[in-house]
This record gives structure tokens, C-alpha cells and sequence, in this order.
């Protein structure tokens, strides 16, 4: 976190300066940002004192002489309250609401200097980021701690759960018809009430509760609307995971109605497989369990094994190895590689090992000759291979094929997964693909937890070959976007424009991508280091095009495009990096 922490105080640096926090006078006026800020929170309907000091995070002398301050300049009256006399509320007086008005005008005009030097698609950038810096400043202030179950906010917490569900649900929902879950099981050593709090206020929960000697049940896990998004869901659901660990319990399990789908993709997420019903909840539709030892990486019992270590395949096996996943490796190319064996990954020494320490196999290799070598030229071939293990295909094979491939594995008593990812190195590094996925329902659910350190998005496609049908879609958009960025710059370099400008002006327009901003740097750069080679978009061309004849389909752009990469791969550029395309382009076809 060393390199995040610099970032982030360099970026408190730059603000606080910006917007003069620095100055004992602030926005021009006779008083310090603190005295101003205060004058704010108070607004027009005044506030109590105590909520005041919550809401700022203010110890009671430091709020009380602040606001001596603010009474002495005939800003602000403290008084008792009407109705309750133990209980101090600061209002404005007149003068402190005609300042109030002054301080809005004078911060609305120090934005609009911020605003003024850029463009207007900067200004769209900062107030984007700024949405995003005060979403994520909000989830780091939730603290989420253990409560009586019978105290206020924990009432009040499961009042709104309730009232959530009774939104919710088809037909509503009625408490006393659901399974209770009394207090006294919810306080140690039976169980925990979780209470989410910011600023005081309650804002989620989760209760736990033994149910026997080996597994802890989940009950009661909501958050409020307002945090939605930000990730307070799974911090209450790891926190309760804990919480049932540090009760003895080595399994958790939950039901849940099928209304809440962010839920139900929540439990999938983090690793629950969905069983057979296991108690008689009325409002239940959906039924899970996840066991707890190893600290729930997702791994499974057995190890999980990586087969194919190429420009992909190493960083996808990296993350998770970092993620403490139980990994066993395996090239064709023999590849040392320090992060793996500092983060205690296994080199195996042919693949036979792979799938005997291993429950799970992802397949990372080029492309159907490479997974024949690799999955047939053992003894005993596939079948004993795969017997009883789930075979995860993260390559691009033919459609065919992989149709095939499942049938084969799942006849040796094996499950199969297609896993297809979008992306090149840059984002296998940064754990930022896309992965298409296919299979029987139950075996994606298993797998999908290890997908989640590799994948910023994990999309399922349905059954076997629509994951790699899906990737061979993308990939039509894909290489048709690439090539056409390389024929742009070569037209731009034969007219002697600057291919700095041309980048500028892609780069700021609409037309504006990741994959695009990536590669147009690379051709100004003249970086033709592969992230995604020319030889593999080749054989991708050829993929979609043989993938189309067979269903009628017309791609007369990715005809082309196989026809011209076809022609670099001639050329010996097919270590190349896609956009090195450019020079085929140059000589002509």
C-alpha cells in the first residue's frame, strides 16, 4: 500500500492548498475554513449539539469552543432544547444566516475559478472524479463493529431490513412468518449482531448464528440505499464469516429470496454454492454454503493447478497465487518466476502432476494443437486425466472444439468450464479482463470465485461453446478497431502529419477506448513489444471466419482482416504486437 498512501497524501496536499484551507481567513473572510464548516452543518434549521460533533467528528471541548467562537461574533445561539432541556441545539441568528448566504456565493465563485482554465470535457473529468473521491471517502468512513442485539440502532438497523424486504418481495413481507432469530442467540458465545455505522449513524447489519456444532448461520444482512455500490455488502459478509470462525463454526450457510439478486450475486462472488434447501424459510427461494478453513480464499480442497505460462497465462497465475489460492503450475515453456514462489506456488514437473494435486485445472494454451499435446500425451490420456476434476478453458478454441472437448471431459466423469478472457498483459497483470463464461450452472457457480482475482468482470454466457462464440464477437469488434488505428496512422504518417497530434485528438475524442488509448501510444512510441501478438490475431481471424461460414454469417471485415494479418505472420512479424500491422500496411498486399 506504500505507492497508494504516497498518492493519496500528495492528493490531500494539492487540495487542501487548492481550495485555501491553508488560510486563516478563508474565502476573505475573518475566520479560519473550521469556523465556516460548522456554519454550514448548522444551516438554516440548526442542529443539535451532539449530532453536530458526530457528524464532524469533533471532541465535546473542541466543538464547544468552536462554537464560543461563532457565538461571540453573534453567528450562532446555543440554547436548550424545547423538547428536551438536557439536550444543546445551535441555531444561526440573523446576522450567521446572512453570512451563511455570503459563504455559499463566495465558495460557488471559488469552484468556478477551478472550473474556468479547463475544457468542458475536463470539467465532466474532475466532477466525475470528485463523485468518485467522495463515494469512495464515504466507504473507508463505515466502521463496522459487534452490538447488543437489543440496543437502539441495532432495532433500528433490522426495522429497515425489514421494511426492505417488505419492498422487495413479491406479496410483501411479515416477520412473524419468517424464522426468528431471538437476541439471545445473537450475543456470544452463540452468535454476533454486526452493526455498520458512519457517522454514528446505522447504515448495515449482519447477524450470526451457531446452528450446530459445525456450521454458523447468516441472518439479517442489509445496507442502506445510500451506501449501495461501495462495497459495505461484502465487508459485512467477510466480517460475519469471521465472526462465525471465531464462534467454532468451519461452515456458514444462508437463504435468500430470489427479489434480491444483488444479494444472490454477492453469495456467488464470494465463493457460496447454492444446495438443496436446508430449513423451511418461507421467503426462501435460494439456499447457500461456504466452507470457512484456509481463511475462504475460494480455493478448492484439493489445490487448484494452472496449465500455460505465456504472456497471459503468468499474470493470471500471479493473482492468484497473491490471493493465497493453493496453485500448481505447469509450461510446455519451463518459466522461474519469483512472485509464484515467494507466494509458495508448486512447479510441477509434468502435467500429471498438475491434476493430482489439483481439484481444478484452469487450461491457458494457444490453441487446440497446444491443449491435445498437453491433455492426450499422458498416460492413460484424457480420460484418466480429468476423471473427477473441473477442466476451466481459458483459451480461444474453435467452437467446435470446445463443444467436443466438454463432451469428452464430462464422459470421464469430469466437469468443463469455457472462460475465454478479453484483454491483453496489461490488464492480466492488473486483474482488469473480461471473462465470457460457460457451463453447467452448478460448475460455474464453483468456479466463479477463482475467476474474481484474475477478472474485473465475469459475464455467463450459457452452455458450452457460448462463452467462446462470445469471445470470438468481441474479437471481431476487437481486431477491426486495432487495424483500423494502425491504417489511420500509417494514412497520417504518408500525409506528414504528427502522429503526436493524431494521438491527442483519438485520444479526446468519443471514439476514445482503453484498447485504443493503449495502442495508439504504442504506435507513437514505434513499441511493437506483444501484448497481443500478430500471430494470435491471426489465428482469432481465422477462428471467427471459419465460426461464421459454419452459421451463415457475413464478416467481410474479418476476412480481410485475416487476409492481411495472414500476410505480416508471411513477413515474419508475428511476434509482434497486433499494431505492428502497420508495416504490412506500409509495403502493401
Amino acid at each position: 500500500m506504500t505507492s497508494q498512501t504516497q498518492t493519496i497524501r500528495a492528493f490531500n496536499r494539492l487540495v487542501t492548498e487548492r481550495i485555501g484551507v491553508l488560510e486563516d481567513r478563508y474565502l476573505a473572510r475573518d475566520r479560519p475554513l473550521s469556523l465556516d464548516r460548522l456554519l454550514w452543518e448548522i444551516g438554516e434549521a440548526g442542529i443539535e449539539v451532539r449530532e453536530l460533533r458526530s457528524r464532524l467528528g469533533l471532541d465535546s471541548g473542541y466543538t464547544s469552543r468552536q462554537l464560543r467562537a461563532l457565538e461571540q461574533e453573534g453567528l450562532v445561539a446555543v440554547s436548550a432544547s424545547e423538547h428536551d432541556s438536557r439536550v444543546r441545539r445551535a441555531t444561526l441568528t440573523p446576522a450567521g444566516l446572512a453570512e451563511l448566504t455570503v459563504l455559499d456565493r463566495l465558495s460557488d465563485e471559488l469552484v468556478e475559478t477551478i472550473l474556468a482554465p479547463l475544457t468542458e470535457r475536463q470539467r465532466d473529468e474532475l466532477v466525475a472524479a470528485a463523485t468518485t473521491v467522495r463515494r469512495m471517502f464515504t466507504a473507508s468512513a463505515v466502521t463496522i463493529a459487534a452490538v447488543d442485539p437489543a440496543s437502539d440502532a441495532a432495532r433500528w438497523a433490522v426495522d429497515a431490513y425489514h421494511r426492505t424486504l417488505d419492498e422487495r418481495f413479491d406479496g410483501g413481507f411479515r416477520p412473524e412468518r419468517s424464522i426468528p432469530a431471538v437476541d439471545d442467540t445473537l450475543r456470544p458465545p452463540s452468535g454476533q449482531f454486526l452493526l455498520a455505522t458512519l457517522q454514528d449513524r446505522p447504515v448495515g447489519c449482519v447477524a450470526v448464528t451457531k446452528v450446530d456444532e459445525t456450521a454458523a448461520a447468516i441472518r439479517r444482512l442489509w445496507v442502506s440505499p445510500e451506501l449501495r455500490g461501495l462495497g459495505v455488502g461484502r465487508r459485512l459478509l467477510d466480517a460475519a464469516e469471521q465472526a462465525a470462525t471465531s464462534l467454532g463454526a468451519s461452515a456458514v450457510r444462508l437463504e435468500t429470496n430470489r427479489s434480491l439478486t444483488e444479494a444472490i450475486g454477492l453469495y456467488r462472488a464470494a465463493g457460496y454454492d447454492e444446495v438443496a434447501p436446508f430449513n423451511d424459510e418461507p421467503y426462501a427461494h435460494h439456499w447457500f454454503v461456504k466452507p470457512l478453513p484456509g481463511g475462504g480464499t475460494g480455493a478448492p480442497p484439493g489445490g487448484v493447478g494452472f496449465i500455460g505460462l505465456g504472456i497471459m497465462g503468468l499474470p493470471m497465475a500471479r493473482r492468484l497465487a497473491h490471493r493465497g489460492v493453493r496453485l500448481t503450475v505447469w509450461s510446455r515453456t519451463p518459466k522461474a518466476d519469483e512472485e509464484l514462489d515467494s507466494a509458495g506456488t508448486r512447479t510441477a514437473v509434468d502435467v500429471t502432476e498438475v491434476f493430482a494435486r489439483s481439484d481444478t485445472v484452469f487450461v491457458m494454451l494457444r490453441d487446440a494443437d497446444a491443449v491435445d499435446q498437453v491433455l492426450r500425451d499422458v498416460p492413460g490420456g484424457l480420460a484418466r486425466l480429468v476423471a473427477g476434476r473441473t477442466i476451466v478453458n481459458m483459451g480461444t478454441l474453435s467452437p467446435e472444439y470446445s463443444k467436443a472437448l466438454a463432451d469428452e471431459v464430462e464422459s470421464a466423469g469430469g466437469h468443463y468450464v469455457e472462460a475465454p478472457v478479453s484483454g491483453s498483459r496489461v490488464p492480466a497483470q492488473d486483474g482488469n479482463l473480461v471473462a465470457m463464461v460457460a457451463g453447467r450452472p452448478d460448475t460455474v457457480r464453483r468456479v466463479a470465485p477463482l475467476l474474481d482475482p484474475m477478472c474485473a468482470q465475469i459475464t455467463i454466457c450459457g452452455p458450452v461453446p457460448s462463452g467462446i462464440t462470445m469471445k470470438l464477437a468481441v474479437n471481431v469488434f476487437l481486431i477491426a478497431l486495432v487495424t483500423g488505428l494502425a491504417e489511420a496512422f500509417h494514412f497520417a504518417d504518408r500525409h506528414g502529419l504528427d502522429p503526436r497530434l493524431l494521438r491527442e485528438i483519438l485520444d479526446a475524442g468519443q471514439m476514445s477506448s482503453p484498447i485504443s488509448r493503449v495502442k495508439t501510444a504504442k504506435l507513437v512510441a514505434g513499441d511493437l513489444t506483444a501484448q497481443a501478438a500478430i500471430s494470435d490475431v491471426q489465428m482469432n481471424s481465422a477462428l471467427i471466419v471459419d465460426a461464421a461460414v459454419s452459421a451463415g454469417a457475413a464478416v467481410p471485415l474479418s476476412d480481410l482482416c485475416r487476409a492481411l494479418y495472414a500476410d505480416a505472420v508471411r513477413r515474419g512479424d508475428g511476434a509482434l504486437d497486433m499494431v505492428g500491422v502497420i508495416r504490412t500496411i506500409a509495403v502493401g498486399r
